[in-house]
């Protein structure tokens, strides 16, 4: 059994970050049972905030000290970075019997006692660096520069980053691992709910849906400008709208919302460009399985989970052709993210077949089963890897 020990990524303030943490924790809980056990590390504020919601998916009710405050960042990075560890966060994590411990966006110092798997998402600031003030496109290249040539594993989500990672970092080779996580779904309950989604929401039987936050790189505004494309031939009556869920505050762009939302309501699209705000969790998931299709136009990703959410229900996907979706979803229908015409002659296309027919439930079920598993797979051989390495 490996015990392998885990703080909050984000420090809270990251909810994919959380998300990605639960599905981990969940494959580790379920078809990683007895080869590997998680202990989950919190703050005092975290815990008083996150109460006792990952405790089902752990050995032991989270471990909840003051240590855990600041761990492997800020002034303890540095304590780290000099002396070659976070003494205070070490001795926590030793009491406590951990076999591998996970750093996110922290450093624990070079020799730390216990063996690190340090993940990074993605390598956006390298990608698309002019997103990025020039002090905070520093500290994130810095830190992973800390991080590849340091004394750890480092696990990434594609081959996609893999492939960055070593060619802006390649100290790394030879250190990295790819593990393609798996959301922990059921299609069945959640296409069974999702014609009453749609209608809670009034949506048309034929919609395209679009559930990304409201970030530059995410590319909404081409979506904008293919549905101008369509109405200036005549043809957007025809076309299923496109519906739209997500946080709308960039914090890169704070005005970014409410200059698209103009634009959709100057060229007269509103019909078309339907945003419901904010809405559930639960209703973004049933409007993925019934909706004809995914629109996704990001001209970045890591390993998007709404293309894990439409593979898991069935439902065709839409995509911006970038190497990551390629990779992800070799069978969607793509196209290229800077051509706006490129986008509207898919959306008229697609819309001008039948809607799809979603396939069967017990057969998504088995693929998703499959996924799961392999994701299981991967995390084990890793965490098997990192212990046997000598410290």
């Amino acid at each position: 059994m490996i015990t392998v020990g885990f703080t909050l990524i984000g420090r809270g303030s990251w909810s994919g970050g959380e998300s990605y943490l639960r599905n981990m924790l969940s494959v580790i809980a379920s078809e990683l049972r007895g080869k590997v056990q998680a202990k989950l590390f919190l703050t005092p504020e975290q815990h008083s905030s996150l109460g006792a919601s990952f405790d089902h998916m752990l050995a032991a009710p989270a471990i909840v000290d003051e240590r855990v405050t600041g761990a492997g960042l800020g002034r303890r990075g540095l304590i780290a970075l000099v002396g070659g560890t976070d003494r205070a966060f070490a001795d926590l994590v030793v009491a406590q019997g951990i076999d591998v411990v996970f750093e996110v966006a922290q450093w624990f110092g070079n020799r730390f006692p216990v063996p690190v798997v340090s993940w990074i998402p993605d390598f956006q600031h390298r990608r698309l660096p002019h997103l990025f003030p020039r002090r905070a496109w520093w500290r994130r290249d810095l830190g992973y520069r800390l991080q590849t040539s340091g004394n750890r594993a480092i696990m990434l989500s594609s081959g996609d980053a893999l492939a960055d990672c070593e060619t802006f970092y390649p100290v790394s080779r030879s250190k990295t691992a790819v593990v393609r996580f798996a959301i922990d779904l059921d299609p069945g309950p959640v296409l069974a709910r999702a014609d009453g989604a749609r209608q809670a929401h009034g949506l048309p039987e034929r919609f395209f849906f679009l559930p990304n936050q409201f970030w530059v790189h995410k590319n909404h505004r081409l979506v904008v400008e293919a549905l101008k494309h369509i109405s200036q031939i005549g043809a957007l009556d025809s076309l299923p709208p496109i519906v739209l869920s997500g946080r709308t505050t960039d914090p890169r762009d704070p005005t970014f919302f409410k200059r698209l939302m103009d634009l959709v309501e100057t060229d007269g699209l509103a019909s078309h460009f339907r945003h419901l705000g904010l809405i559930p969790y639960d209703d973004v998931l049933a409007l993925i399985g019934a909706a004809d299709y995914l629109l996704n136009p990001s001209h970045f990703e890591g390993w998007s989970t709404t293309v894990e959410e439409a593979k898991s229900l069935g439902t065709p996907m839409l995509l911006s052709d970038i190497p990551l979706h390629r990779e992800q979803a070799p069978d969607a229908l793509f196209f290229a993210p800077d051509s706006a015409e490129a986008l509207a002659q898919r959306l008229m296309e697609v819309g001008r077949r039948p809607r799809p027919v979603r396939e069967n439930v017990a057969l998504l079920q088995g693929r998703q089963q499959k996924r799961r598993r392999d994701y299981a797979a991967a995390l084990l051989a890793l965490f098997e890897n990192v212990r046997s390495v000598p410290q």
